[in-house]
This record gives C-alpha cells, structure tokens and sequence, in this order.
C-alpha cells in the first residue's frame, strides 16, 4: 500500500539570528497539526535538529500545512520533499522515526536535491500514470508564489483551502475585509487554489495504485 511521505528543513538554520526560537515556533506549529489527526498516520517529528517528517494516507491537508509550517516560522524558510510510495517497515503511529521503505528514500532523496538549488519544493516517488511534467511544473509555479509573499497572504491562503470566510478572515488577522480581498486578487489566490487541488487530486490517484 502507498504512503505519502513529507521531509522538511530549515533553509540556512545555521545563519538564523534566534534559532532557539524558531525550533520552539516550529514545534509548537507541528504539536497543533498533530492534533488534528485525520489522514495523519505517524505525527509530524522533528528528527534531526531542523528536519522534521511525517506519513500521511491521503494527500488531503499536505498543502495546507505545509502553509501554516511556512507562516508559522516566517520569514525562515522551508524546503518540503514529499513523496508517494511504500514502505518496508510497519507505520509508527507514535512518532515518524524508525520507519523505512522506497517512499522514505525517494524523500530523503529529494529533500537533499533541493539542498543543491533554490526551490523549495519537491515531488518524488512513484507516480504511476500521472501528468508527472505538469504536477512538476506547477508544483514550481507554487514554489515561486509562495517565496515571494508575506505571512499574512500564507495564512489567507491557508485558511480559505480550510474554509474559511473573508469576514472571519479579516477579524483573525485584525484586517479590513478588503485587504483580505485585495490578497486573494494579488497573490492569484483563486488559480493557486486550483492548482493545489489538482495536484492533491493526482497524488490521491497515485496513493490509491
């Protein structure tokens, strides 16, 4: 059966001014996803410093966290590699550490791949069937949208992908409902919207092979 795995890092920790702060910002962050358990098979774990990891069964919140991580920590940046595949190892529902498998390789793979250039975001593993060049390429167009933004927008996109309305919004951000809006029309929030659910649509398919 097919997992999806997530791999991140910090980008440059060691350059950060407050590390200390950050990792306690991070894993605060991943302590409130992790209550949220649905499709949530072994909770986000920091593992190695500034790495942290997770299995999931569907594609279904991979995006959204991966906002709330981003806006959680901004303006640190992260690099997310995440990876569809199987495992070799029974799936550790207590923390995401002594598990291994192909998928687990694929991510490892990839997270270090992004080490080497400047995006910060990667699909990998086994992808049977799927459109793999656009799922790439629109995967790239995400990366660039995102490293561009403020938190704010972060938190607006992620909390629309949840549900929410632009009155509730604009009262938790303590803005004008038009600047809500004017974020949504800036940042293209309607087709970036569309394009993480058309990309979570195939990851789902390639989980169900």
């Amino acid at each position: 059966m097919n997992r999806l795995i997530v791999i991140a890092d910090i980008v440059a920790s060691r350059e950060i001014a407050d590390r200390t702060a950050v990792q306690r910002d991070l894993k605060m962050e991943l302590d409130r996803l992790n209550r949220q358990t649905d499709d949530l098979l072994s909770p986000y774990t920091i593992t190695l410093g500034d790495e942290f990891q997770a299995v999931l069964g569907t594609a279904g919140r991979v995006f959204t966290d991966m906002l709330a991580i981003r806006a959680a920590v901004y303006p640190v940046r992260l690099r997310f590699a995440v990876s569809v595949g199987s495992l070799a190892t029974p799936i550790n529902p207590d923390q995401a550490i002594g598990m291994d498998g192909p998928a687990f390789h694929a991510a490892r793979e990839s997270i270090e791949q992004l080490k080497q250039g400047d995006h910060q975001l990667a699909l990998a593993g086994h992808l049977p069937g799927q459109p793999l060049d656009l799922m790439h390429s629109t995967l790239n167009l995400l990366d660039r949208h995102w490293q561009s933004w403020q938190a704010n927008r972060l938190v607006i996109l992620h909390r629309l992908l949840q549900g929410d309305t632009v009155a509730t919004l604009a009262k938790s951000l303590q803005i004008s409902e038009q600047a809500v809006y004017k974020n949504i029309r800036q940042g293209g929030l309607d087709d970036v919207t569309e394009s993480i659910q058309t990309l979570t649509r195939y990851l789902d398919a390639a989980l169900a092979e």
